[in-house]
């Protein structure tokens, strides 16, 4: 017993030491099996050997039959409390499904307590998501009181009023198309399949949110309110998921009275398995052991429980039908909103739900030529982020006047500037070759100057004439800006700038290279931006074997710099940057 003992530790450590072998010898079968099984067969070896070594010797084969017994009891005996307790768990976890006889009818003030939600993110808490959109359009709804966060202790309450009867502030549910991924199987039973299912669904959440976008702009107007409502009816959706204790998915909705009206659940818990084995759990990338477990359940083997479907089943009016026909009104009413130049029509308010509406692909022509006039009209702001989905790097030429003027625009903040101004740095070559009076602005202006600094690189399509200008933003740069953080976009669209010159701004250098070979260097501030300006002094005419390093540098560093350097300039791409 002794030996067989040791074999079986050998290979219960090989076993525990590396479960992707195990997964491994599972596909020649016989060996993954004899891996598989070898902790559990040593753990009782082991312990049977033990208890054997304490009997006499002479009592031979009954002492091992007596300690192999003795072994399973005593195993049998550790294992049950915990599968008792595990069961109990499962057991005081079980609430009776209550069904109902007809569809529930909500009415009045809708308590939405959100408790499946285990990781809030950032501003999640005070979002209006799809539940609580498709609960604001069933009939009989007045209002929705979202509780959400740890306990439910955030409450806003969401409601749809006439639009001019309050303030418009701009609020709107928070991708209400998402509810489509909760709907019944039975609702989908019409749609196509092979390749048209994604075509269908898109075109139905493009419906939904074309018809939010325009009960928004036209009808209604959404608010929010932290007062909480008293609720007529109580939904409460539960999803507790932690570690060794029963997982819990359940809805239920109650009436003012408190008495529940619907309730669908599913329970399930592992419970260690008496008597105990050591499992083994294959993964592609994370095998492992661990206590070998029985799965109890409410629910079929697999099932999946998704309270929203459930919700959806049970109650009248809450799966919806869009029109097919609302993204044709959508886009008709902006086209009529954006001919109209003699108001701040409300339709224009549908411009930038439209644009994200297009989501992330090559607009149409048609399509195209809206979101041109929506840029180069002001009556539209905040299109950046919008604008981001379609032209995420660069944007067709005939944009250039309209984001140069979204550019100088007092209502157009900080990030998007920078955005448009990305975009402009990345036209053709010789796109600013002559430049306008508002281009010229934004060179002039410090202020803006300094949001859309990716602009300041497209002075050299000016040629030699462009060199003084460039000259002059770096000067007042190091003079005014002491903050590298703020100089640091500024001083590396002029590196860029120089570098796509090249040769003609060659006077730059004596400038350029007194600022590099200061002590305290005010153009750089780590070995990448030195290595861009080695690159674009090099563009600009120095010889590789005088570029500009520190003292301290020894032979093989100073090799190594000048060979990278020399590689840069021979596949040197202004479109693609240093």
């Amino acid at each position: 017993m002794f030996i067989l003992t040791l074999v079986l530790g050998f290979v219960a450590l090989i076993a525990l030491a590396m479960p992707d072998l195990v997964l491994l010898g599972l596909f020649l079968i016989v060996p993954g099996i004899i891996l598989m099984v070898a902790p559990t067969a040593f753990a009782y070896m082991a312990s049977a050997t033990a208890i054997r070594s304490l009997l006499p010797g002479h009592t031979g084969i009954k002492a091992t039959v007596f300690a192999f017994c003795a072994t399973g009891l005593l195993a049998f005996l550790v294992a049950s409390p915990f599968h008792w307790m595990g069961e109990r768990e499962y057991r005081a976890s079980i609430q009776e499904d209550v069904d109902c006889v007809e569809p529930l009818k909500l009415v009045g003030n809708i308590r939405l307590e959100r408790r499946d939600i285990l990781q809030w993110k950032r501003g999640q808490a005070e979002q209006c998501d799809e539940l609580c959109a498709a609960l604001l359009l069933t009939p009989g709804v007045e209002s929705v009181t979202l509780a959400s966060g740890p306990d439910c202790q955030h409450e806003t309450t969401w409601k749809l009023v006439p639009r001019g009867s309050v303030p418009n502030m701009g609020l709107a549910p928070t991708d209400p198309e998402r509810i489509f991924k909760h709907y019944p199987d039975e609702e989908n039973a019409h749609r196509p399949s092979g390749m048209q299912v994604h075509k269908f669904h898109q075109a139905r959440r493009e419906r939904l949110a074309a018809e939010w976008n325009l009960r928004l702009a036209t009808r209604q107007t959404l608010v929010a309110s932290k007062a909480a409502m008293t609720p007529d009816m109580t939904i409460v959706i539960t999803g507790s998921k932690q570690k060794s204790k029963p997982a819990v998915e359940r809805v239920e909705v109650s009436g003012q009275a408190g008495r529940t009206l619907f309730r669908r659940s599913l329970v399930e818990h592992e419970v260690v398995n008496t008597p105990p084995y050591i499992a083994f759990h294959p993964s592609m990338s994370n095998s492992r052991f661990a206590v070998g477990r029985t799965k109890y359940s409410t629910g079929n083997q697999r099932e999946r429980f998704d309270p929203i479907a459930e919700l959806m089943k049970n109650v009248e009016g809450l799966c919806q039908t869009p029109s097919d026909d609302a993204p044709r009104l959508v886009k008709q009413r902006l086209v009529d909103a954006l001919d109209n130049h003699a108001s701040n029509a409300n339709e224009l308010e549908l411009a930038v739900p439209w644009i994200v509406g297009l989501g992330f692909q090559t607009p149409s022509d048609e399509d195209a030529e809206i979101v041109h006039r929506i840029v180069a009209d002001l009556r539209v702001s905040n299109v950046g982020k919008a604008l981001r989905r379609i032209y995420p790097k660069t944007i067709p030429p005939r944009y250039r006047s309209s984001l140069v003027t979204r550019i100088i625009a007092q209502q157009t903040d900080a990030e998007d500037r920078t955005y448009f101004a990305s975009l402009l740095s990345k036209m053709p070559a010789g796109t600013f070759a002559e430049m306008t009076a508002e281009e010229w602005r934004i060179i002039n202006d410090p202020m803006l100057r300094g949001d859309s600094a990716a602009f300041i690189e497209r002075l050299a399509d000016l040629g030699k004439p462009g060199v003084q200008p460039i000259l002059e933003i770096l000067r007042h740069s190091v003079q005014t800006i002491p903050e590298w953080h703020k100089r640091r976009q500024v001083v590396l669209a002029v590196c860029r700038g120089l570098a796509r010159l090249g040769p003609d701004a060659g006077e730059a250098l004596p400038l350029v290279q007194s600022y590099f070979e200061q002590k305290r260097c005010p153009i750089t501030n780590s070995a990448n931006d030195a290595l861009a300006w080695r690159i674009a002094m090099a563009r600009m005419g120095l010889p590789i074997e005088k570029l500009p390093h520190p003292s301290s540098w020894k032979e093989p560093a100073i090799t190594k710099m000048k060979s990278r350097v020399s590689r840069r300039v021979a596949k040197y791409d202004p479109d693609a940057g240093l």
